[in-house]
């Protein structure tokens, strides 16, 4: 995939990263989740591959930029973040049946396909086109009939059969069978994928039969105007802790999916709601990763090729003056004995310190897991500890 030039609000032009999948991963406290933020920041600021990685590994104060930049990508709902967990599952990142007040049982997507569909909904209207966006069209057939209440009829094409449509919102159409029955609804975001993506091939059975002559309906509309190219934007997910959580679980068929090469081209059939899916090329999965975790020997490889690695380590400049001599005997002792991805991060010294506190309360006790069992050790780094300064 080779990287595309885009242009922003002000014609600047920039270039797109080919690296989709980020993994910033080293010990605790050494800025992990805290520079997922400048790395998103410059990113949509368009800075080259080469630069993004090289000030993100030096790890230095991430204070010094935009915030500005990363608050609007929330404001405009294009970034998600979810920690990975051992309870975790397909069915909160991708789609599954879920419980409902009134005691039904309901499919719901998840946040990973949510995010997904967003993208790929601003992928279609940024290329040049002639087609009428999916709510413009959407209004045309209910809008004016649902204000002055009355039903929308939707010919099922079958034994003189049909549905009403009554009402619908932002997120779900309501409708009425011809025998009375309205315990079903149809899924706006659902009908909006089709739409775009030209096809009823995206569900099958259940509702498709209701779906199917309403979408008719509306791609009857989508050549009726021009409509303007809307900007082409990013979408970022974070996912915290990746490694606490079963990678095959989780992803499922869309393990393969996320690879850079494999965006808007390959797709799955999703297994619950039959649809077919696809992950496209504005979506950033940024993942942080602690390399102490014991759960890390088990990762999955599928996961390992998949991302591109961005350790993050303790930096002594950001530590203050009152501290560097314990920081750096410590880290010492600890890189001797157990290893590199075992020191101590700077941000256990950041932040209105507290000395005395942060010794007694944070760092003794990751020491006495760090030497479980080997008291010899963990009474020199005690020993360390108690330096006074």
């Amino acid at each position: 995939m080779k990287p595309r030039i885009i242009k922003d609000k002000e014609e600047n032009m920039k270039i797109e990263l080919k690296t989709k999948n980020i993994m910033l991963y080293g010990a605790p406290g050494v800025g992990k989740t805290h520079n997922y933020k400048r790395l998103i920041t410059m990113i949509e600021n368009g800075s080259d591959e080469k630069t993004i990685f090289d000030t993100i590994s030096k790890n230095e104060n991430t204070d010094n930029f935009d915030s500005s930049v990363f608050k609007n990508i929330e404001k405009e709902n294009r970034l998600e973040f979810v920690t990975f967990h051992q309870s975790y599952s397909y069915e909160d990142f991708i789609e599954g049946f879920r419980p409902q007040d009134n005691g039904n049982i309901k499919l719901e997507d998840g946040i990973f396909k949510i995010l997904c569909d967003d993208a790929k909904i601003n992928l279609f209207k940024s290329v040049d086109n002639k087609e009428i966006l999916f709510n413009d069209a959407l209004n045309l057939i209910l809008k004016e009939k649902i204000e002055n209440q009355e039903n929308v009829k939707i010919d099922l094409k079958r034994n003189n059969s049909f549905y009403n449509i009554y009402d619908y919102n932002d997120k779900t159409i309501y409708f009425e069978k011809q025998n009375g029955d309205k315990s079903h609804t149809l899924s706006l975001k659902t009908l909006e994928k089709m739409y775009y993506e030209g096809t009823n091939n995206i569900i099958n059975g259940g509702l498709a039969p209701y779906y199917n002559p309403l979408l008719e309906e509306l791609l009857k509309l989508k050549n009726k105007s021009k409509v303007e190219k809307s900007e082409l934007k990013n979408f970022y997910i974070v996912i915290d802790e990746i490694n606490r959580g079963n990678i095959s679980k989780i992803f499922g068929e869309l393990i393969t999916l996320i690879e850079e090469d494999k965006r808007d081209d390959y797709e799955v059939t999703l297994p619950y709601s039959k649809e077919k899916f696809k992950i496209p090329s504005n979506l950033y999965i940024i993942a942080t990763m602690n390399s102490t975790d014991k759960s890390i020997a088990t990762i999955d490889i599928a996961l390992r090729r998949r991302f591109t690695f961005l350790k993050m380590e303790p930096n002594i400049d950001l530590v203050p003056d009152i501290a560097k001599e314990l920081f750096s005997k410590l880290n010492e002792f600890i890189t001797n004995n157990l290893g590199e991805d075992y020191q101590l991060g700077h941000s256990y010294f950041m932040q209105g310190l507290d000395l005395e506190f942060v010794k007694e309360y944070k760092i003794k006790p990751l020491l006495e897991e760090y030497f479980y069992g080997d008291d010899k050790k963990y009474k020199e780094a005690l020993y360390i500890l108690n330096i006074k300064e």
